[in-house]
């Protein structure tokens, strides 16, 4: 079932409440909300460009709706400086975007609506401007425009989020590009805000630079620098000096980290000084002089709790885990054992009690209205006349034909004089009866159940502690194939897990390709115990000869099937359902199941069970346990007296072995040449009677092995079971000797075997056949001239 994402990138951005605030703290988010509208609606691009407002209304209106007033005012107010076209321009574009996304009868993308927005206001605003097609610059201003309002959106996508998640914000690439992006268009936005000598921008990068050294490594600094200084200077179109500029600041800032605050703050100068009088073209002057002067003062009247509280945050953010988190799994390391060994506790208590078989129902002597009955002793005594009669009325009403149940009890009159009585006393012991194999059965289930999550906990404490490393796998592997004359020099490892295993081993060994592999793949299976398939991907010839090979999980065996299947009178319902699925590459599961009779109800009651079973295997609960639970649930049903069989296969494509799980099921055979191997079943069709039990078999298969599943409907009752048996097999052998494919060898053998024995029930047959996986190079026919 394919599930949509409600919030991909064809929909609106999601909306989250915002969370209470303080009238203090309202205010000063309200003043920064108004302050970043403010220069995002300033800043342009290539002194024509203004593509950064509509973005941020897009986030605010979406996320912060409670301070969407004060955007709107920042954003106008600073579109105010830029004239007032711009302003109009600005609020068509809002009202375009408002009317496109408040649409009721459909969503429509923030990207589509940006598009539209600009493209339409843009393109009506230009025409009307020049009364006719606009220059191709101002197309091209537009164009740009455009693209980087969609950039921009997807940017911002990234980097906000609501307020009440900053807490766990958790940085990643695309986050870091995206905050630079948005820092740089707030600085320049920022460039119109001076007052005297003080340019604010230059104040605050200078500011953010010095603290970004202190707080930060070398190449951290130098890269937030030469960024700034980039973007900084795209946006101005004059980026060459500037950009060397901002690096030497950036590297000398950060090389002075270990002085403290006051190397930091003078150092953080000296590359100014030196461009001033290296280079007169750059814009250093007195403004940008005490302007950077001004934020190495604040830089120096920041708190140092502040300062040791910025770096701890960026050490977690970059050096991976901190003490409290491995503390914290150490913690659940610990739960987890405890909570593993109480399970293995109550498996130990419980599992050897509740799986043993239940006793048999001693019959009872005599009932209660019985005693006081004067033919007490022709009925229960040595004749027991009562006894076969009971017996078969108990029999009748656990069947499922009410003419039976009726008659039971019409015998049942005949002989006793207080049949009322006896019959309601009766139904009362059944019911007791029934209810005590629930009981039992349903703790036979928590039993198993106990039992596959103590698995399941172990494998999950096992795979914790494999995530330290496999540095001592890589140990044990090399001298392993060291001591059996495999010159291993190296192990990269991509995949750790069983059956979907992958590494690269670099093996010194100069002798043919293809017997280094040969002999790594045996001794790899022997310590592994799982086959691997080996892939020369280099050869390195100097300084040191050696080869690298990828080893993955190798599937030895593929499995082709086909599936014969056939409704009684040609109905188009039929009461069997199969199916045929992948656990995963190595792994095919097999089920076949036959609901009783052919009506939709027994098509019904087989699909159900068989979609039962995947969605217990997709849980990875064991398939005995999963038959356990399907019984216990089909047996509690009241609606109906249906029931079905189950016959379920596990075929191991990678070490060549047959796991079969029945309930009820028919007999499976397996032939390989002359030998046939028979997987029979005595249990009882799941929901069929109280007592349930599950017969389990494994046996190994071979290459060119046959494996036959069928229903009961191949076989008439009221011929010769052996004969029919032996006609069925002997007719598949003769097929698969001809050498054609499993379906041509189906389709012939139950027309020939419908001849002789016509089919008069549901039928479904399953024929697989195994094969080996051969390499190409492994079959080979001499060329003659």
């Amino acid at each position: 079932m394919a599930v949509v994402n409600e919030y991909s990138e064809y929909l609106p951005l999601p909306t989250f409440s915002t969370p209470p605030y303080t009238k203090k703290t309202r205010k000063i988010v309200d003043v920064t909300f108004v302050f970043i509208a403010f220069c995002l609606a300033q800043a342009t691009f290539f002194e024509a460009v203004v593509p950064f407002f509509l973005p941020f209304w897009i986030i605010v209106r979406t996320q912060y709706k409670s301070f969407q007033i004060s955007t709107f005012i920042g954003g106008l107010a600073g579109t105010l400086f830029l004239g007032v076209g711009q302003v109009v321009i600005l609020l068509l574009e809002i009202l375009l975007i408002e009317g496109i996304m408040r649409f009721k009868y459909t969503r429509i993308s923030p990207y589509i609506a940006v598009t539209l927005s600009i493209g339409v206001i843009q393109t009506v605003w230009q025409v009307v401007t020049y009364a006719g097609i606009p220059p191709l610059l101002t197309q091209v201003y537009v164009l740009y425009e455009w693209l980087f309002a969609l950039v921009m959106l997807l940017l911002m996508t990234q980097l906000f989020v609501p307020l009440s998640e900053m807490k766990n914000y958790q940085w990643a690439k695309e986050k870091v590009i995206a905050l630079l992006v948005v820092l740089a268009a707030v600085l320049i936005g920022m460039q119109s805000i001076t007052v005297y000598y003080f340019s604010l921008p230059i104040i605050a990068f200078h500011l953010i630079l010095c603290v970004v050294a202190a707080v930060s490594t070398v190449g951290t600094t130098v890269i937030f620098a030469l960024s700034m200084g980039l973007l900084l200077g795209v946006g101005n179109l004059s980026f060459t000096g500037m950009i060397v500029l901002y690096a030497c600041t950036g590297l000398f800032t950060a090389l002075m980290q270990d002085t403290g605050r006051f190397g930091i703050a003078i150092f953080s100068m000296i590359p100014s000084v030196f461009f001033f009088f290296y280079d007169a073209t750059l814009p250093v002057d007195s403004v940008y002089f005490l302007s950077i002067l001004v934020g190495v003062i604040l830089f120096m009247l920041l708190p140092q709790a502040t300062l040791g509280n910025l770096q701890q945050y960026y050490e977690q953010q970059t050096l991976g885990t901190d003490p409290i988190q491995v503390k914290s799994t150490n913690l659940a390391n610990e739960h987890l054992k405890q909570f593993q060994q109480f399970v293995s506790f109550m498996k130990s208590l419980v599992f050897e009690r509740f799986t043993k078989e239940h006793p048999t129902a001693i019959p009872q002597d005599s009932y209660m209205i019985c005693s006081s009955c004067f033919r007490y002793e022709q009925c229960w005594g040595a004749q027991r006349e009562m006894e076969n009669t009971i017996e078969n009325w108990r029999m009748a009403r656990r069947g499922s034909k009410p003419i039976e149940l009726i008659r039971a009890e019409e015998q049942l009159k005949i002989k006793c004089i207080k049949s009322a009585k006896l019959l309601e006393e009766l139904e009362t012991a059944t019911h007791k009866e029934h209810m005590e194999r629930q009981f039992y059965h349903g703790k036979k289930m928590i039993a198993l159940q106990l039992r596959d999550l103590s698995h399941h906990l172990e494998e999950l404490l096992d795979d914790r502690h494999s995530e330290v490393g496999t540095d001592e796998m890589d140990d044990y592997v090399q001298l392993f194939l060291k001591q059996h004359q495999v010159q291993c020099i190296h192990i990269e490892w991509i995949k750790t897990e069983v059956g979907a295993r992958e590494f690269i081993c670099s093996i010194a060994d100069d002798r043919d390709e293809h017997t280094v592999i040969r002999q790594a793949e045996q001794l790899l299976y022997e310590l592994l115990h799982e086959p691997l398939q080996g892939q020369q991907i280099h050869v390195e010839e100097k300084p040191l000869f050696y080869r690298q090979i990828r080893f993955r999980s190798a599937i030895r065996y593929q499995l082709e099937y086909d599936i014969y299947k056939h409704s009684k009178g040609h109905q188009k319902v039929s009461g069997d359902s199969y199916s045929v699925f992948p656990i995963h590459t190595g792994l095919m599961a097999i089920m076949l199941s036959d609901g009783m009779g052919t009506s939709n109800a027994a098509q019904r009651e087989s699909s159900r069970l068989i979609q039962m079973m995947q969605e217990c295997l997709s849980y990875n609960m064991d398939p005995e346990t999963a038959m356990h639970t399907m019984h216990y649930v089909l047996s509690l049903k009241n609606d109906s007296d249906m029931y079905a069989t189950i016959d379920f296969a596990l075929v191991d494509l990678q070490l060549g072995s047959l796991w079969c799980w029945k309930a009820g099921g028919m007999t499976t055979y397996v032939l390989r040449g002359a030998d046939l191997f028979k997987i029979e079943s005595k249990a009882a069709p799941i929901g069929f009677l109280p007592d349930f039990s599950v017969d389990t078999e494994m046996i190994s298969v071979l290459s060119e092995d046959i494996i036959i599943m069928v229903s009961d409907g191949l076989f008439a009752s009221q011929e010769n079971w052996i004969k029919q048996e032996e006609l069925f097999l002997q007719l598949i052998r003769q097929g698969i000797k001809k050498g054609v494919s499993i379906q041509v060898v189906l389709y012939d053998v139950m027309a020939q075997f419908k001849q002789r024995y016509p089919t008069n029930d549901d039928c479904t047959v399953m024929l697989f056949q195994l094969h080996h996986i051969a390499a190409p190079w492994s079959v080979f026919r001499p060329a003659y001239s």
